[in-house]
């Protein structure tokens, strides 16, 4: 068995764990828009966070501005409300941007808001190179699960692409991709299925930058992960260790990675909406410290922990505390971060791994018979598959079937609604001039140019999400039609 923070990794990637490197403790926030987004933050902030995941109502995880007729009624729910340099400018009001990091639960438009942030930071002085955080901006994960998108997969991928490669060249403290198996796993599939998923995600995205010329050794230290935890403690925290040792040795393998971070998965972890109920909603509080022991005995680098009424509605300001707190009890009240790989010699743990793994490499086996990732998605398979699993699975059960009525917990539940979450707008919503800055990016977008210089000049030019969205349907609709692929491609 080998030692953490050496090839492979299995015990985690850094040689003293987190008695020298405590995770990041995160906690996602994003309501109403930037003022209250903003207030929210500092709220967390105060408290200890460490650093901040910024979410996006759905209006602007597609691309649509808060006036589309399409957006009525979801402007602000689900997340924040941005569209222009303005609103994200409102959300990071006070904050430092070259000392605390950002994650971007962002997409679809995952190109329209790292052009904002870009401009944000050169109008509040600070260099962009000295931007820190993460985009998730991984488009295989939402054509195979969450299908929050907004272009075919092709082009989806593109963007994403487009993504990496400005990071890579301009943004040396930016992850420019969160690769994901958990939304698999929350959308239905299995453990190993989702660490199959993880891997092959990763390895399109390095496929696709080493088309366009890089090397391994440029990109994938800039890739970082995203998974889930459930309620099975031992099985998670094994699935950790089965992720970093197959994927460095498949990117030593199958890519010849030379240098050690380029081997090395760093892993953000989300506890699973999916494993919580609506009803009886403490007793998810119970649920979400049992998932996030399972990321620390897994040895993970940054964790997000759900509030206890995110079965129901947008996190409370109460419930995002107690998700906060249960962190923060986690590393400084009890050993857990005090020895280095505390489930390492464990033969149940070693026992679960080889199973998970064994079943993961069938995946991958199967995945690459049927032509690779991109064949597997576009023919439908892989969603077939998860679709399929998703009715095997099993949600939670103790105090759901026989929840029972609490005065106390219907008090909560209605003092979270009336002030825990600002559905809509209070900022007013403004658009700039900036007809030949979108016709640049639709003209970049015809041409099969990287769209990013032409999207944060749009961006400057206070263009909006859902106008840099037309821009580029509008480039992607004037291509040349792309040549007709054989049957099965």
């Amino acid at each position: 068995m080998t030692r953490a923070g050496e090839f492979p990794y299995e015990g985690g990637i850094h040689p003293q764990g987190y008695t020298s490197r405590p995770w990041t403790i995160r906690q996602l926030a994003g309501l109403g828009d930037g003022l209250d987004t903003n207030k929210r933050f500092h709220y967390l902030l105060d408290r200890g966070e460490t650093g901040l995941s910024l979410a996006f109502d759905l209006p602007t995880q597609l691309g649509l501005d808060p006036d589309d007729p399409a957006a009525v009624g979801e402007v602000g729910r689900a997340g924040v409300s941005v569209a222009t340099v303005d609103d994200l400018a409102a959300v990071f009001e006070g904050i430092p941007l070259d000392q605390v990091s950002v994650s971007f639960t962002i997409n679809a438009t995952a190109p329209m808001i790292l052009a904002l942030w870009i401009v944000v930071a050169e109008e509040s002085g600070v260099d962009p190179a000295l931007l820190r955080g993460t985009l998730q901006n991984e488009m295989l994960k939402e054509h195979a699960a969450r299908k929050a998108f907004v272009f075919d997969l092709d082009d989806s991928f593109r963007f994403s692409l487009d993504v990496i490669e400005h990071c890579v060249r301009h943004l040396p403290k930016v992850n420019p991709v969160s690769i994901s198996g958990g939304h698999a796993r929350e959308a239905g599939a299995s453990r190993s299925l989702e660490v199959a998923l993880g891997i092959a995600d990763a390895e399109q995205y390095l496929k696709g930058m080493l088309d366009r010329g890089f090397t391994v050794d440029e990109v994938a230290p800039r890739l970082s992960f995203i998974f889930g935890t459930h309620m099975e403690v031992l099985a998670e925290a094994a699935k950790f260790r089965v992720l970093r040792r197959m994927y460095a040795r498949r990117m030593v393998k199958l890519f010849g990675a030379q240098n050690d971070k380029s081997t090395r998965m760093r892993i953000q972890v989300n506890t699973f909406g999916s494993a919580l109920a609506a009803s009886e909603p403490l007793n998810n509080i119970a649920r979400t410290t049992v998932q996030a022991m399972a990321a620390v005995l897994g040895g993970v680098q940054s964790l997000h922990v759900c509030g206890f009424d995110e079965a129901a509605q947008t996190p409370g300001q109460l419930s995002a505390r107690v998700a906060l707190r249960v962190q923060q009890i986690l590393l400084k009240e009890t050993d857990l971060a005090r020895y280095v790989d505390p489930l390492g010699g464990s033969d149940a743990i070693a026992r679960i791994a080889d199973e998970i793994e064994a079943e993961a490499v069938g995946w991958l086996d199967d995945i690459e018979a049927r032509g690779g990732l991109l064949a597997c998605l576009r023919s439908g398979w892989l969603e077939s598959r998860i679709d399929d699993m998703a009715y095997e699975g099993a949600g939670p059960t103790v105090g759901v079937a026989d929840a029972e009525e609490s005065e106390e917990e219907d008090w909560l539940t209605e003092r979270q609604l009336r002030s825990g979450v600002v559905p809509g707008r209070r900022r007013p919503f403004r658009r700039g001039t900036c007809e030949a800055e979108l016709r640049a990016l639709t003209e970049d977008v015809a041409a099969g140019r990287n769209v990013m210089d032409s999207m944060i000049a749009a961006a400057r030019a206070r263009a909006s999400i859902g106008q840099m969205q037309r821009a580029v349907a509008d480039g992607l609709q004037a291509q040349a039609p792309a040549p007709a692929r054989p049957p099965g491609a």
